[in-house]
């Protein structure tokens, strides 16, 4: 292993500090360190000698004072804010081995659960996971999508924002655990689907309005197959995407903003600016690739899609559901539906205990429809064919009833209000 640097050892930052905390006491110095960061991807590397700093720079962290009013060291907050639960983000049911596992953005960190786990919606108790991986040998950090693989037995987990990779775990992975093997993606990858039958792997692209295919196996800095990009595919902050097999399709659900990343995109004929349009459900064939144009769109006001999110296909039952997280709602439409359409089913309202739907994942075989509530430490599973303001079938919990959910996503920056009295965190 080697430090997040990549250019010291754990043996070398001994010798180091060592060195250091000698050069420290010969001047009347009183020196502490502070454990490094670790990555634990990067390999070893001997080739440096025992203690060369690139640039003049120390190895891990070290705080000096030689002073008796000085202030610092490892100094315990006033106060934090935080969330010491999971935020259940994205979900993938394996009915075949009876489990579910969803993904945990604020700790970075996947869980698997029994499939019949939960109790009623009145109740409540906390379901115990059957098993959790977390840690920073697995190198999640703010992880998004998930996807599960029985006939491989893998799990695949995309980073978002952070990260910037794909990690895949064997499926009975357990704890502080490195990954099977890692495949670096593009800044900004949300969501993930597996299709079988091509041995491939797609990632939407949030920033970039993209879709990256990858062969399953793909791993480190493998490039891809194929890149659907362009002002003609449509996609304007991808999120969810599925697979069909059988008609050999990908669809994908988008936010509905645009904006050029590259000069070249917004000098395309004219000058060309962002622009917001309605949220959108866009569906292109399995081999699609560049610029190519989706075969269909489902979009417009009846459509009732806001913010959607994640994206599950029944293929038993030829329907497509989302997760629509600005209205607090499941919307399950037609496979085959295209143009301003409105849902064949809802599930929605204050009986349903949606708050914040992120992951939406159909089980056919057992009948049900999984929600993870993201503003709520719990998820929800309904009956398949539920609709309108009803309560599910059972609830599984991750907190104790009524714990607050900070809801922080990746928050990259904060500021206070002084006139307000209030701290501002940006996510």
């Amino acid at each position: 292993m080697r430090f997040l640097d990549s250019w010291v050892t754990p043996a070398k930052t001994a010798a180091c500090l060592t060195l250091l905390v000698g050069l420290s006491a010969g001047l009347g110095l009183n020196m502490r360190t502070v454990e490094p960061n670790i990555s634990p991807f990067a390999a070893e590397d001997e080739s440096q000698g025992a203690c060369s700093t690139p640039s003049g720079s120390l190895p891990g962290t070290v705080e000096a004072s030689g002073l008796e009013t000085a202030t610092g060291g490892d100094i315990v907050p006033v106060r934090f804010v935080g969330d010491p639960y999971p935020s259940l983000h994205s979900v993938a049911v394996d009915p075949e081995n009876n489990k579910v596992v969803m993904t945990d953005s604020n700790r970075g960190g996947l869980l698997v659960y029994d499939r019949a786990a939960g109790t009623p919606l009145d109740s409540s108790a906390v379901s115990e996971p059957l098993t959790q991986v977390r840690g920073p040998a697995t190198g999640m950090m703010f992880v998004a999508g998930v996807a599960s693989d029985p006939r491989n037995h893998e799990l695949f987990a995309v980073n978002n924002d952070i990260g910037d990779r794909m990690e895949v775990f064997p499926s009975d992975a357990e704890g502080n655990t490195k990954p099977k093997r890692i495949l670096f993606v593009p800044h900004g990858s949300w969501g993930v689907a597996l299709n079988p039958k091509r041995e491939e792997v797609a990632i939407t692209v949030e920033h970039a309005n993209t879709v990256v295919v990858y062969r399953r196996n793909a791993s480190l800095g493998d490039a891809p197959l194929r890149v659907l990009h362009g002002s003609n595919t449509g996609l304007q902050d991808p999120h969810g995407i599925s697979f069909d097999e059988a008609h050999n399709e990908i669809s994908v659900a988008n936010h509905g903003n645009w904006a050029p990343l590259t000069r070249a995109e917004s000098l395309q004929g004219e000058l060309k600016g962002g622009k917001f349009d309605l949220p959108s459900i866009t569906t292109y064939a399995g081999d699609a690739n560049e610029d190519q144009a989706a075969t269909r769109k489902i979009q417009g006001k009846h459509t009732e899609l806001n913010w959607p999110m994640g994206i599950a296909l029944d293929p038993v039952h030829d329907e497509i559901a989302v997760a629509s997280y600005g209205n607090d709602s499941i919307l399950i439409f037609q496979r085959d539906a295209q143009g301003d359409v409105t849902p064949v089913r809802t599930i929605g309202g204050s009986r349903t205990g949606i708050a914040g739907p992120m992951g939406v994942s159909i089980d056919a075989k057992n009948d049900e429809i999984w929600v993870t509530n993201y503003r709520e430490h719990s998820a929800a599973v309904f009956a398949r064919t539920a609709r309108g303001n009803v309560a599910p079938k059972r609830v599984l919990r991750n907190a104790p009833s009524g714990s607050p959910a900070v809801g922080f996503g990746n928050p990259g920056a904060v500021a206070y209000d002084s006139k307000r009295d209030q701290i501002l965190v940006p996510n």
